[in-house]
This record gives structure tokens, sequence and C-alpha cells, in this order.
């Protein structure tokens, strides 16, 4: 959408002519196919999915082979996205329809499957779903949960289950990640900025921390730039936040995003910090593009589509509580 589209939405003088704007954009088609079931913000947050996960089916067609291999691997990570999803959705009660609406079906995992996990009666029984489904999956998620459930049980901690879904899902998909083609460095950048997410923000969180029967190195995902297990526990060890913040800084590429979280660390916690990186990883892959023949216009595309449909959620949520147009402009990311 270009930039005439979100000023046109934003000066809608309510929610219903905001919806008739996005009826003139190739969101028609979507909006149009949920209609029947009313126009409220969670049926047009259906819609901006099947707009999206209708684009990537279109855009996995256009591959075979490596270039394949590359296009899996990176839309793999909403796999692990929807089943943090799941597991979230299914602890927190939240009704089956709100948490399929939550869903980025575009990776190996189909809609089907997903409301099959999410459509169990209990948390377990949903974990024993992704157990059992994930047998034939390319990421077997049900290993990382079974060799952690007992811990899970014992803590009630979901954040032991999450951990262990990413290390596995990071250490599957940088096996896939191999050959020194431009595509594959692309893909292999953008994955490694995401596991210095989650170790910078799980050094934030645990540091200080007495981790019981726990190891450090057991919270460690290998295959950023902090290259070992034995690095990440000698940060963590340093037990402050202020010195763990400064190590980041020193050890990773990363120093102005780790100063800007660190200035809101006091006010939102480790999670100024994941806001950040991950604010940091759209801005780099939006800047892949440079080969038009390249899997650097996927990346790319990819992100603009996702902040595309961030702000339509934002916009259209907004108009439908009664928000002033420089109240959503604040909230909206456009690059």
């Amino acid at each position: 959408l270009d930039d005439s589209v979100y000023k046109s939405l934003l000066e809608a003088p309510d929610y219903n002519r905001a919806i008739a704007v996005l009826e003139e954009t190739e969101y028609a088609e979507d909006i149009e196919h949920f209609m029947m079931e009313g126009a409220r913000p969670t049926i047009m947050d259906r819609a901006f999915n099947r707009n999206f996960v209708r684009n990537f089916s279109r855009i996995k067609e256009f591959f075979m082979g490596k270039p394949e291999e590359m296009m899996n691997a990176l839309l793999a990570r909403w796999d692990l996205y929807n089943l943090k999803t799941a597991l979230r959705g299914m602890r927190a009660l939240v009704p089956k329809a709100e948490i399929m609406r939550n869903m980025v079906p575009i990776g190996y995992l189909d809609e089907v499957v997903l409301e099959e996990i999410v459509s169990q009666p209990d948390l377990r029984a949903s974990i024993d779903a992704i157990v059992m489904f994930s047998i034939d999956w390319r990421v077997p998620y049900g290993q990382a949960l079974t060799e952690h459930l007992d811990e899970y049980l014992r803590e009630q901690d979901l954040s032991i289950l999450e951990l262990a879904l990413d290390k596995l899902h990071y250490t599957k998909i940088v096996e896939q990640l191999t050959g020194g083609d431009a595509n594959t460095g692309l893909v292999r950048e953008g994955v490694k900025m995401e596991i210095d997410t989650i170790n910078s923000v799980t050094l934030m969180r645990i540091c200080g921390l007495e981790l019981a029967d726990a190891k450090a190195e057991d919270y460690f995902v290998p295959g950023g730039t902090i290259a070992t297990a034995k690095e990440f526990t000698r940060i963590m060890e340093l037990g402050q936040p202020e010195q763990v913040y400064e190590a980041l800084c020193r050890k990773t590429p990363y120093r102005k995003v780790l100063e800007k979280a660190w200035s809101n660390f006091e006010e939102r916690g480790e999670s100024a910090f994941e806001d950040e990186m991950e604010k940091h990883v759209i801005e780099s892959c939006l800047k892949m593009s440079k080969d038009p023949l390249g899997i650097g216009v996927i990346i790319e595309y990819m992100w603009r589509k996702y902040l595309e449909i961030t702000n339509l959620r934002i916009i259209l949520r907004g108009k439908s509580i009664g928000l002033i147009e420089s109240q959503m402009r604040k909230e909206l990311y456009i690059p």
C-alpha cells in the first residue's frame, strides 16, 4: 500500500469508512471472504491473515531445488511462532477461535494441523498432539517438548518449553544453511540475528538469578554471534544487568540497538531488548533486496507485508475505539 492509502485510512471519519478504503485495495478479496461474519476488528484480523497466507502460498510456488529449501528455511520462523502462539493460548485458556486468529500458517504447518493442535481440551493434550504430528515434520518439535516436559510440569514455566522449541528449531535451520552462495548467506544472516535476539533477551532475563538445577548453557541457543555456551555462561555469570549489557555491547555488533534498549530497561525490563532487537532484525531485512534476482527480494517483501498488516490492524482497532489520527500515528511503523 502506498502513502495515499495510509493517508485515506487515517483520515477516514469512522471505522466503517476505513474498511471502505481497504475494499478498494488488494485486501478486498479477503475482506469479502469473511464479510458474512460481520466487520468487527477480529474478523478483519482473519482477513489480513488470509491475505498474508494467500500471497506467500503463491510465492512458494515460484521455487524448486535449493531456492525452495532457502524459502522453506526463511518461512519456518512462522512455524515456531505458531506453535508458541498455540501453547501460550492454551495455557491462558484463550478461546480456540482467538488463538487461530493469531496464526500465520505460511510455513510447513498448515491451518488444518494448527486447528487440530488448538482444538485439544487442554495444554497437555495439545503438547501430545504436537508430539504425535511432528514425527513427519521437517523440524520434530515434539522431541523438544518431550525432553523438557517433566521440567515444565515441575516448574509450570512456559518459557522452558519455548526455549526448547527455539533451540531445536534454530539447530535444524542452521544445518540447512550450508554453502557459500549469496542467497544462503542472506537467509543465514537473518537467522543469526534472530538467534542473537533470543540469546540477548535471555541473558538480560536470567542474569543474577539462581538457576537451581539448571545450567547457564541450558539457556543458550547456538548459531549466533555468541559462539559458544562457555562464552554465554561467562556473560551470564557477570550477574548484574548493567555488566551483562556492557558485555553484549562489546561482544556483539548491536551497540546502538542495545543502548536504546538499555535506556528503557528500568521501565520495561528485558522486553525493551526484545523489541529493539526485533526492530533491528526487520530494518536489516528491509535492506536485503539489492539483487533483483536474489532471495533478498522475498525477505524484504515478507517483512514489508508483515509491517503493512500490523499497521492496518493498529489503524482499524484505533478507529473502532475512536482514537484520533495523531494517537494512531505514534503506534505505526512505516519504513
